[in-house]
């Protein structure tokens, strides 16, 4: 009996000892199954509303592969327990591995469609039947319509022909990030736009070849007639403007709208197998004869059951079969994953339950989070509508006064271009001079309105034409205003001391000796009068620095013109 007890005692302590983070909160059931008179095995997953999927792809990128071991080793160095891997979406295995790998003739081109975090990191074109696994645990299997598009300034919207990968198409409009992997050519005329934390950073042009983005770095690739249309309706980017990029899934189904939204992981692949318990096969076309309804080959496939879990399974049959075999357990909603040699299929329990016979482009992961709050969320991106918390109170006021005009885009933390800056001023300086006493200012400087009109062939915008009137702005040269381009902080520094001038603003009081006045340069003048006025001044509290070649945004120019407010 002592003996008993001293071995019960041992073994206490030996699973005491145990770390409760290494043991999976939820173990994937797996087991066999049969489909055509083939031996086969599955995999069940909960919808207990604690288990997220990840995405992983060869080598961090989208046209790359690695093996499948390295794929699982990547999900299990997350965070969450690993309940279940299996391969992803259609790709190119057939590249050459003897020759100098390059996009987009010899690599791993993915074919479908993955979305990590929320964001679309690889899509084609047109709609894509889409598995995607929401924020709070729920799987769904539909043809969706994946938009993903950047909107400028707030309001310049263009949608993308493709991410991560290249249409080169005179018209098309395509996003690159880190995971593309590979530089390529470029066409003839391209422009590239780089774009980072939502702020365009550069536009080049004339460049013939674009090297893989960095990290953090989003790149908007407009090829010759996109960008000439871009041009001339006034919609081009402009280096420093807002820049937010953004994705929607449309599903077909009614009343999954809502759920489709909270989307952070998804797969495409084809072909779809059932909707609603009904075979959906009739609508593949893939015209690969491996792809057809009686080709016998190794598959895996995803399917929705009743009670919401999702069965992830692997078999040797043909897709007629295992449709045939998926409405007889049950199953509502099915589609297909990559097939062949990228078959493959694995727990932490069991291991490869079917091996891949070939390195893989991405893998979809299942992971136990211990809770819905742990499970991945969207990337968090900044909101520009939104003030920071010092200039709350002077953009409330600025909307309260009427300050803000009717129409004006309101994107506070971005940075203000310049049309916006002469809408602001002329609505500033219509707060001293109404009727017949603005109409009278307008013409002080002997400047017509046709003479404003003149003087510009890239805008006709009435407040631009009345700030040229009143000498608040000037163009840049060869009839251009540039209307969309940002400011730099010596250039409102310009702006803000003519219109404090117009307000009968005065400056008295100290100025400051600057330490970044070499940039400062031509507008020192103007920086000195905003100084002594208090209207601007040093970005820092440990040093004068003006930073004369920073951007103004838009809270920055609403705070100093409600200080000049009457």
């Amino acid at each position: 009996m002592k003996v008993y007890r001293r071995v019960f005692v041992a073994l206490l302590c030996v699973l005491l000892a145990v770390p409760f983070a290494a043991v999976p909160v939820f173990a994937a059931n797996s087991y066999p199954i049969s489909i055509g008179g083939n031996n086969g095995n599955a995999v069940t997953i909960q919808a207990n509303g604690t288990i997220g999927a990840v995405i992983t792809t060869g080598q961090s990128s989208v046209n790359k592969d690695m093996t499948a071991a390295d794929h699982v080793a990547k999900a299990n160095s997350g965070a969450g327990s690993l309940v279940a891997s299996v391969n992803g979406a259609l790709f190119n295995a057939y590249y050459k591995t003897n020759q100098t790998l390059s996009y987009p003739d010899n690599c791993a081109t993915i074919m479908g469609m993955l979305m990590s975090r929320g964001e679309v990191i690889c899509r084609g074109s047109g709609k894509n039947v889409l598995l995607g696994i929401t924020e709070d645990g729920k799987y769904l299997i539909d043809r969706v319509n994946v938009a993903v598009s950047v909107k400028f300034r707030g309001k310049d919207k263009f949608t993308f022909w493709g991410v991560n990968v290249y249409h080169t198409d005179a018209s098309a409009v395509n996003l690159f990030t880190s995971e593309m992997g590979y530089g390529f050519a470029l066409q003839s005329g391209a422009v590239v736009v780089r774009i980072k934390n939502n702020v365009v950073t550069d536009v080049q042009k004339g460049l013939t070849w674009l090297s893989c983005p960095a990290a953090g770095e989003k790149v908007a690739v407009f090829n010759a007639n996109a960008w000439a249309g871009a041009v001339n309706w006034g919609t081009d980017p402009k280096p420093g403007n807002a820049a937010e990029i953004e994705t929607a899934l449309t599903p077909e189904k009614s009343g999954t709208q809502a759920d489709w939204n909270k989307v952070v992981t998804a797969v495409g692949c084809s072909p779809w197998l059932l909707e609603g318990g009904v075979d959906k096969f009739s609508e593949n076309t893939n015209s690969d004869p491996k792809m057809g309804r009686d080709y016998k080959a190794q598959r895996t496939f995803v399917a929705i059951m009743g009670d919401g879990s999702l069965m992830i399974g692997e078999c040797t049959a043909t897709f007629g079969q295992i449709i045939d075999y998926l409405k007889s357990i049950g199953a509502v909603d099915a589609m297909a994953l990559d097939g062949g040699a990228s078959s493959t299929l694995y727990t932490p329990s069991a291991g490869y339950l079917q091996p891949a016979g070939r390195k893989l482009a991405s893998m979809l992961h299942f992971v136990e989070y211990g809770s819905t709050s742990a499970i991945p969320k969207k990337a968090e991106t900044s909101l520009p509508q939104q003030p920071s918390g010092w200039a709350a109170a002077y953009v409330q006021k600025a909307k309260d006064s009427g300050l803000v005009p009717d129409g004006f885009n309101l994107m506070p933390r971005a940075n203000i271009t310049r049309a916006e800056f002469a809408s602001l001023a002329v609505s500033l300086v219509k707060q001293y001079y109404t009727g017949n006493a603005y109409s009278s200012l307008l013409t002080k400087n002997g400047i017509s309105y046709n003479d404003a009109k003149d003087a510009f062939d890239d805008t006709y915008l009435l407040d631009v034409m009345q700030a040229y009137q009143l000498g608040i702005v000037a163009g840049k040269g060869e009839k251009k205003f540039d209307p969309n381009g940002s400011i730099t902080r010596r250039e409102a520094a310009v702006m803000l001391t003519n219109t404090a001038k117009l307000v009968g603003r005065s400056a008295n009081g100290e100025g400051l000796d600057y330490e970044d006045a070499a940039d400062i340069a031509w507008a020192a003048q103007f920086v000195d009068f905003v100084t002594r006025a208090n209207i601007m001044g040093s970005t820092s509290t440990a040093k004068a620095v003006f930073s004369p070649l920073g951007y103004y945004t838009q809270e920055q120019a609403l705070t100093t013109m409600c200080n000049l407010l009457p």
